[in-house]
């Protein structure tokens, strides 16, 4: 294990991530718990954790860091990440931890901080909680805080449940879908469950829950990942597939052909259900979105990639919804967090309600919300990211905006792109998005040549 001064590798923009245990321990765990509690200034903190095989060990010295600065500890159990903050929100606990790595491989794991209802993260309280860790200096307590158990199961999965069915038509319609859910292994059990249990022609794949992540990576966005699910939808005749990552808080999509259903259009699908308000969305996702929300008297606004970021624009715009391109989806009525099961829920009952009127793909759905030509993101690794985004900037001049929120966007009238860093790997993230394919294997083309001066 590294020494605490080289922790701060481990903080990331959204969370706290390392391979277990070459550089995430559970001895910089305890350190975490001393330092989170003495941060917080919490009487208790409510920790939850994934299926992945270092998760107790990390939650025994997390909780005892805790306990040691007299402060309380409620032991959630196994859940998903959304079922941990349901917990936090029915508890009214004031501050939390997830333990998880998300859709990271299995040698991860990591953790996810929240201080009422917010994300502490490396902008919002992290490095100050880093530099706590560091300096290995807690406040001095008498007394230690206890350790209670209290499972928010049965409640989560009610909730749920009660989303889903909503009303005797509804409850009829659902015997008509045909679904298959990947649960892969992950934590999400109580929403492919929840899933199973009330659709007649659900499939569930992979739900013993397993840190080895057996079937395959807990990453939905890696197309070897989605190969069974894919497979399952075309013997099946399923109308699409559901999948859920390692610790269920992003969900992802195929339709009938087992064609991958982009996240940005799983947005514009659900802005249906919205008559007013504010809408979220990432700078990676298409113009359509704005544009959609604004013909629906909807007032679109871009944020910042990542989680916390977006949780962040969400509560202080108040938003009814928003979503971005990794397949988080965040809701005012889950007090502004993402929460996978209630997007999956919300996309089955857009297509039923479609069905209602006329019989209809999934396929056909997504292509009424695919407008334009969009890339993807596509990632390049370069050594010197600066240059790279030097050169964009002074080649473009002539662009109609250029926008940093998030790295750099360009806009133009046929075509836009946007250039950021990773914030959890080596690399260049590139999307674009234009009128027609030629125009978007243009920009693409001009891109990677920029990317390979910069190699």
């Amino acid at each position: 294990m590294r020494g605490g001064n080289d922790y701060d590798g481990l903080f990331k923009a959204y969370d706290i991530r390392g391979a277990y245990p070459k550089e995430l321990d559970t001895k910089f765990a305890y350190k975490l718990g001393k330092a989170f509690a003495t941060y917080t200034k919490a009487k208790e903190v409510a920790i939850g954790f994934d299926g992945r095989s270092s998760a107790k060990k990390l939650f025994e010295a997390l909780s005892k860091g805790i306990m040691e600065q007299g402060v309380d500890v409620i032991e959630l159990g196994l859940c998903s990440t959304p079922g941990f903050y349901f917990s936090l929100i029915q508890g009214k606990y004031a501050s939390g931890i997830m333990i998880t790595a998300s859709h990271l491989s299995k040698q991860f794991n990591g953790f996810k901080l929240m201080k009422k209802l917010s994300p502490v993260f490396l902008e919002n309280g992290g490095s100050e909680i880093m530099e706590l860790i560091k300096a290995d200096d807690y406040e001095k307590v008498k007394g230690k805080g206890k350790k209670k158990k209290k499972s928010w199961e049965k409640e989560y999965s009610k909730y749920l449940t009660k989303n889903l069915v909503k009303t005797k038509t509804l409850k009829e319609q659902l015997k008509t879908l045909k679904i298959v859910v990947d649960q892969g292994n992950g934590s999400g059990f109580v929403e492919a469950e929840i899933l199973n249990k009330t659709i007649p022609n659900a499939k569930v794949l992979f739900s013993r829950v397993s840190g080895t992540f057996p079937s395959h990576e807990p990453n939905p966005l890696i197309p070897s990942s989605r190969k069974a699910l894919i497979s399952e939808v075309k013997k099946r005749k399923a109308d699409f597939g559901i999948m859920f990552d390692g610790d269920a808080d992003r969900v992802c999509f195929v339709d009938e052909k087992g064609s991958f259903v982009r996240p940005d259009i799983i947005i514009s699908i659900m802005l249906s259900d919205y008559k007013s308000g504010k809408i979220i969305y990432d700078t990676r996702s298409s113009k359509t979105i704005p544009e959609l929300a604004k013909r629906k008297g909807l007032h679109g606004i871009m944020s910042k990639s990542g989680r916390s970021y977006i949780i962040d624009a969400m509560q202080k715009e108040q938003a009814e919804m928003g979503g971005e391109g990794s397949g988080h989806y965040f809701f005012k009525e889950f007090k502004y967090l993402d929460c996978a099961g209630l997007a999956a829920i919300k996309v089955i009952q857009r297509f039923l309600l479609r069905n209602s009127k006329e019989e209809i793909k999934m396929s056909s759905l997504v292509s009424e919300h695919d407008l334009y030509h969009h890339s993807g993101e596509i990632n390049f690794k370069v050594k010197n990211p600066s240059k790279a985004f030097l050169i964009v900037e002074q080649g473009f001049r002539d662009s109609n905006k250029i926008l940093f929120i998030d790295g750099l966007s360009v806009y133009y009238d046929d075509y836009w792109f946007n250039v950021r860093k990773s914030n959890t790997e080596p690399l260049i993230r590139v999307n674009a998005e234009a009128n027609t394919k030629e125009g978007l294997d243009k920009i693409i083309a001009t891109l990677t040549k920029v990317m390979n001066l910069s190699k």
